[in-house]
């Protein structure tokens, strides 16, 4: 059975153009990733790109594992849950832009990964203004650094699947109000219902010049993503104008904020990220300025996605050699290889003690390596199945430095995406 949803509408035209289509579709089949079995009623919510609200009401994949969504011309994202399944795309993995123009028909089919969490239970509520339903709040369940998260769809309605049986913190996010945040005790195999009222009022702005070093610039967006989850907040983004931009309406609590964040071949200056951490901002009602110095990205060759997806490329091999483009000015390189959840497995800096270390250097004249090549990795080989991502820090000699050196730049956090596929 293949479900499907209208779930925006255009203006009508005029009467000779009465037969040409006015929308697209994106459509395609959600399978288990380890059995390529169908899965069917997959919650499916379709996203603006632009600025991360939710589109309509959340769909489902049929019996068959099919889905399909009309949309008017747009840039949109699918994000994917099921109970006993891993969200698609799992937390800190940005989702895959599609675009929608009249008449196109875009197929992208999902796979999804059972889910580590066993016995997990589920969250479900409404978020709440008064006695309506609020569209496209961020809801979140934390319990220390654990954290959990769903976006409400057009009724209000939120559902978080496979979280651990604890007792948890839960809230929302939505630009203008503010939450009460309330305490709810998820049992394994089992739903919780909790719901989470707003109140209009948040009052914290947060703005900011970017200055881009050695390079000529360009504007670029700033999001703010919450620090447990690494996700950005819907309606928390700013496209900058003239080098400038602005946020209001921010809703108290912490968050991480992100200049570059999308693929642009630009990227914050990663000497001040290792030195100082990335941007921090509360929010408590008040003003608050954060200026970024931005520079060129590293640019890696293979194996990644392409600038324009986020979609993991597949290769065959477990211990892959990693190539990039040679950065101008630079003393070497260190590679890093993490997990889909930020887990760093092979190499990377070491900012935990004062000065910096680098846990790995490659001179210069180099800009290709292996996994593994030290025999460092805690994973001496790549894992099928499981996303990975990779990044090239560039460093710089510098005497006047403690460490000796500084970064000149990194490669961009939405590239280097691949996965570990077993040839059949």
């Amino acid at each position: 059975m293949l479900l499907v949803l209208v779930v925006a509408f255009s203006a009508c035209k005029d009467d000779d153009d009465d037969d040409a289509p006015t929308t697209g579709i994106i459509k395609g089949t959600v399978t288990d990733a380890a059995n390529n079995e169908t899965l069917s009623d997959v919650s499916i919510m379709v996203f603006d790109a632009t600025t991360n609200e939710t589109i309509g009401e959340t769909i489902m994949s049929g019996a068959d594992g099919m889905y399909s969504v009309t949309l008017d011309p747009g840039t949109y994202y699918l994000k994917l849950f099921k109970q006993g399944y891993n969200n698609n795309p799992p937390a800190g993995v940005p989702p895959l832009n599609i675009s929608v123009s009249e008449g196109s028909e875009s197929v992208n089919d999902f796979k999804m990964q059972a889910s580590e969490v066993l016995d997990g239970g589920s969250l479900t509520g409404k978020v709440m203004l008064g006695s309506n339903g609020v569209q496209g709040a961020y809801v979140l369940v934390t319990s220390g650094t654990m954290g959990y998260s769903a976006v409400s769809d057009k009724d209000g309605h939120f559902f978080i699947y496979n979280v651990p049986a604890a007792t948890y913190t839960l809230t929302a996010y939505k630009i203008n109000h503010n939450a009460t945040p309330l305490s709810v005790t998820v049992t394994a195999d089992a739903n919780t219902e909790g719901n989470v009222n707003l109140t209009e009022g948040a009052s914290t702005s947060l703005s900011g010049t970017l200055t881009f070093l050695a390079t000529e610039g360009k504007d670029v967006n700033v999001n703010l993503l919450h620090p447990t989850t690494n996700e950005p907040i819907p309606g928390l983004v700013d496209m900058s104008e003239n080098m400038s931009y602005s946020l209001s309406g921010i809703p108290d609590g912490d968050y991480l904020v992100k200049a570059s964040f999308e693929n642009d071949t630009y990227v914050v200056d990663p000497d001040w990220i290792i030195k100082n951490g990335e941007p921090m901002l509360t929010a408590n009602g008040s003003a608050v300025v954060i200026d970024f110095s931005l520079t060129n990205a590293v640019t890696l060759n293979s194996p990644t996605n392409p600038m324009s997806t986020t979609v993991p490329i597949e290769i065959a091999s477990t211990t892959p050699t990693f190539e990039w483009t040679s950065y101008s000015s630079s003393s070497d390189y260190v590679i890093e290889v993490s997990d889909a959840n930020g887990n760093v497995i092979w190499g990377g800096i070491n900012d935990g003690v004062d000065p910096p270390l680098k846990n790995i250097t490659i001179p210069s004249s180099t800009t290709s390596i292996a996994y593994n090549s030290d025999g460092m990795a805690t994973i001496p080989n790549l894992e099928y199945d499981v996303v990975y991502r990779w990044k090239i820090y560039a460093s710089k000699n510098n005497v006047q430095e403690p460490s000796g050196w500084n970064l000149i730049s990194v490669s961009e956090d939405q590239m280097g995406l691949f996965i570990v596929k077993e040839q059949q």
